[in-house]
């Protein structure tokens, strides 16, 4: 048979490959309703359905997954025998290589941040710009948070979000003791955003009485980090969050408990990248760095 549109056929790998037409639009830089028209013909092209479609989400069908999955490396291959061309006659060498990275704000300003000296080090030719804002298909990498565990060529799980209390050593010592997680409750504690992970992390530790005696909530990490410091309350903390107070003893953590949370940091590939100069040195640096970092947070 004649191969389909190529149109049909990256729109299908991009929203199979994403789990979402919405980002496959922005990746393409096409409409939403152009992708799923494309999608629409090649599966008429195709003669069958290669998503199961619901409500506001879409997931390949056996054959699609198979199909979107074969797409996926071929497609990686031309990006990459393309780049290979592209730069056979003109070697990086000395030359300046920039590499756009977009990092969700709590992982750059309490973990990233204090770790980019070393890597400028070691690769002074790589020119970083980092953003905390914007598409993820507009970026080489992505370091992003998703509250829901996601696997596809595109996104890797650096860490799972593993949530333990934090607060100041002075808590410790206070007129309100800290022998166990139930006396948490006695304590203000501060909220991320919402009460759920304070409720639940209580729950897993057999505290069913989880309202607190009080309570803040805030939307910003690393203000939470520093009205714990401060001694304001009792924070839930990630281990990226809390990773560097800890050791420099601004933290302490009243408690060995630790819980996952049905999240975790993925890094985002952008498909396009192929063998851009540094972005592959920066990717490499950075799962370096988390590897290290879970084995000092014991991370599973």
């Amino acid at each position: 048979m004649a191969l389909p549109s190529l149109n049909g056929m990256r729109a299908f790998e991009a929203a199979a490959r994403l789990g979402s037409v919405k980002d496959a639009a922005e990746e393409l830089h096409l409409t939403p309703s152009a992708i799923s028209r494309h999608i629409r013909a090649l599966e008429r092209n195709l003669g069958q359905d290669l998503f199961e479609r619901g409500f506001r989400q879409i997931t390949p069908t056996i054959r699609g997954s198979y199909y979107a999955r074969s797409l996926s490396e071929a497609f990686e291959a031309i990006w990459r025998a393309t780049d290979d061309v592209s730069l056979a006659d003109g070697p990086s060498h000395g030359r300046t290589q920039r590499v756009r990275v977009l990092c969700v704000p709590a992982v750059l300003n309490l973990w990233l941040a204090d770790r980019l000296p070393n890597f400028r080090r070691l690769h002074p030719a790589v020119e970083l710009e980092i953003s905390t804002s914007g598409k993820r298909a507009n970026f080489d990498l992505a370091i992003v948070d998703e509250f829901v565990y996601k696997a596809g060529p595109a996104l890797t799980l650096l860490i799972p979000l593993v949530l333990t209390p934090v607060c100041a050593p002075s808590l410790l010592d206070g007129p309100v003791p800290l022998r166990s997680p139930a006396d948490l409750v006695n304590h203000h504690l501060i909220h991320e955003c919402e009460s759920m992970r304070w409720k639940r992390w209580l729950e897993q530790e057999g505290v069913l009485d989880t309202t607190p005696k009080s309570s803040t909530t805030l939307d910003d990490c690393t203000l939470i980090m520093r009205e714990a410091i401060n001694g304001a309350g009792i924070a839930l903390a990630d281990t990226m969050m809390a990773q560097d107070f800890l050791e420099q003893g601004k933290l302490v953590a009243p408690f060995q408990a630790r819980h996952t949370y049905p999240a975790g940091i993925y890094l985002h590939q952008r498909r396009s990248i192929g063998n851009k100069p540094g972005t592959g040195l920066f990717q490499d640096w950075l799962l370096s760095e988390v590897e290290d970092h879970k084995r000092v947070m014991a991370v599973a």
